[in-house]
């Protein structure tokens, strides 16, 4: 009977699980690059879990003092960056399915200054980053109404990027599990492949 019952918990968590949604909420995220504090100190970042996209199921609150207190700049420098690049190869099925990430963006509110010491590659850079941005807010905003994009060229002989940013974005659980489920096939094929020339190997050794 706890047996059954632990295996129906499993498969109601499951596809909940299967079903849900996250929420990434992004308030009054700024960068300015001629600041010495490029980022300010008031901006909030909110994930949420919401079963079904409706109901909430966990929440995390990411501010710039929670950060400071776990110290996440020391803990990327003791990142050993080159084993990564040595050990993740990316390969086309990995990618494809980065790709097909359903990020489906609900609000976005975007200013974007930028300008460079040279004021034809401003003129050229802004035009192309706007057309970048606009492709992809095409195929990503379910809802056009209330959303602000601009992105305005700065013409003062100098390098500079300004960049203020709210919005609300939401993945699909299913699409995140399918990139773990292809990331982890990928990595066991990889170990059976290793394992099928070491076979060889050592039979071709046998021979000599």
């Amino acid at each position: 009977m706890v047996f059954l019952f632990v295996c129906i918990a499993i498969i109601l968590f499951v596809i909940i699980l299967i079903f849900s949604k996250i929420r990434i909420q992004i308030i009054n995220f700024k960068f300015n690059s001629q600041l010495q504090r490029h980022i300010n100190k008031d901006y909030k970042i909110i994930i949420k879990l919401n079963a079904f996209g409706l109901i909430p199921i966990f929440k995390i609150n990411i501010t710039k003092t929670k950060l400071e207190k776990i110290k996440w700049k020391e803990k990327i420098k003791n990142i050993d960056f080159k084993l990564l690049e040595d050990n993740y190869k990316l390969d086309k099925r990995i990618l494809k399915a980065m790709k097909n990430l359903n990020l489906s963006i609900k609000n976005i509110n975007l200013h974007i200054d930028i300008g460079t010491e040279n004021a034809s590659l401003t003129s050229i850079i802004v035009p192309a980053i706007s057309t970048i941005i606009a492709i992809v807010f095409r195929k990503k905003v379910k809802k056009f109404e209330n959303q602000i994009f601009i992105i305005n060229p700065i013409y003062q002989n100098q390098n500079l990027v300004n960049l203020t940013v709210s919005g609300i974005f939401e993945i699909k659980m299913s699409h995140i599990i399918n990139i773990i489920y292809i990331l982890n096939k990928k990595e066991k094929k990889g170990v059976k492949e290793y394992e099928r020339t070491s076979h060889r190997r050592s039979y071709g050794y046998s021979y000599e």
